[in-house]
């Protein structure tokens, strides 16, 4: 019987022939671009949350902050009535608020120069306002006890002669920077060239004790006496943390003197000028008045000779501080110079006694060779 072929069977005996002479695989080809992104998927479920951080510090309200020197007692009024009666606050002197006083004269001025120390302000001080709280402690800085720092703390150049002191971060730097001596002109030189004084206010700008203290400042003759270059206790800080204030912010009486009236005299009821000795009994325990050992007469005495001397070669008025106009030997305006620097620290010595007395002493045997 013959056989008859379906196209079925062909096709089928013909993918088998197909398939056995099949030749080895060749190499993968290069990948292809990638293609388009495809749609994002559906949102996973949250995941669960985790553990808590955690609690911060309790914050501090208004009441926490403010009463730490607005508190029911009577300390901050204290201090604001003892002002009051200081000099920073009745003779001020602020309405004198042109670039080279307002330096010193007004509030805003001091607080422009702190950081620059600038002998002048860039410009006149519009609606100036005197010194303050704020232009010696950084009130409402932080609204807490801290707002007490000062507004000034680092060691400052002098005016007169250049040399950075230090008299100390708790009072002397600041109150220093001010109570300086401001730069003369003409300046004489020692043995130097004569000097021709055209006003009869010539001298240092009044209260120098910065240059005092720290035995800056004044002329140094020759003599009989050894002229210190550091300072004597009273000035120096790693022996009297608190220059300036241990002594004229000591034990405060009412708002007469100490505290924040910053005077070292009072007038009792009788009406006599009493002295505020506390700050002075803390390191010298025999103290009974300013004139320790002496000191203030020895002061005082050396003072008035000079002062006789410098009338009798002319370049001094008689009573006062003024100078007569005229030409004068440099040596002659030298002694001038340092008898005012003491006149104008109002110490009587006391707030360098080493150095006041040893470049008086110098003075005195200088301008009596004319």
């Amino acid at each position: 019987m013959k056989k008859t072929w379906s196209l079925t069977t062909t096709a089928l005996v013909l993918a088998v022939f197909l398939a056995a002479c099949e030749g080895p695989t060749g190499p993968t080809g290069p990948a292809g671009s990638a293609g388009a992104a495809g749609a994002a998927g559906p949102t996973g479920p949250t995941g669960p949350a985790g553990p808590a951080g955690p609690a911060g510090p309790a914050g501090q309200n208004a009441n926490q902050t403010c009463t730490q020197c607005h508190a029911s007692n009577d300390v901050l009024y204290g201090k604001q009535i003892q002002y009051q009666q200081s000099l920073h606050y009745t003779g001020g002197n602020y309405e004198r608020n042109t670039t080279a006083c307002a330096v010193c004269h007004t509030h805003e001025g001091f607080l422009e120069r702190v950081p620059t120390n600038a002998a002048a302000t860039a410009a006149t001080i519009e609606d100036p306002t005197p010194v303050n709280c704020r232009t010696c402690h950084q009130i409402h800085s932080t609204y807490t006890s801290a707002d007490y720092a000062l507004t000034a703390s680092t060691s400052f150049p002098l005016w007169v002669g250049g040399a950075t002191v230090n008299l100390g971060a708790e009072s002397g730097n600041l109150c220093g920077r001010c109570h300086q001596a401001r730069t003369v002109s003409p300046a004489p030189v020692l043995g130097g060239a004569a000097v021709t004084l055209t006003s009869t206010r010539y001298g240092w700008h009044y209260s120098p004790v910065a240059n005092v203290m720290s035995s800056n400042g004044a002329y140094k003759f020759t003599g009989p006496a050894t002229i210190p270059t550091a300072s004597h206790v009273h000035g120096d800080p790693e022996f009297n943390p608190g220059i300036c204030a241990s002594c004229h912010m000591n034990t405060a009486v009412g708002n007469k003197s100490g505290g924040h009236t910053f005077k070292m005299y009072y007038l009792s009821s009788s009406g006599s000028q009493t002295q505020n000795i506390s700050g002075c009994t803390e390191c010298h325990k025999t103290v009974t008045s300013f004139n320790h050992f002496g000191l203030r007469e020895d002061i005082d005495e050396l003072m008035e000779e000079i002062a006789v001397e410098l009338e009798r070669v002319g370049v001094k008025r008689p009573g006062g501080h003024y100078v007569n106009a005229g030409t004068y030997p440099a040596d002659v305006v030298a002694s001038f110079l340092n008898w005012y620097l003491f006149e104008e620290d109002k110490s009587h010595g006391m707030h360098n006694p080493p150095y006041a007395r040893a470049v008086l002493t110098n003075t005195l045997a200088k301008i009596k060779t004319y």
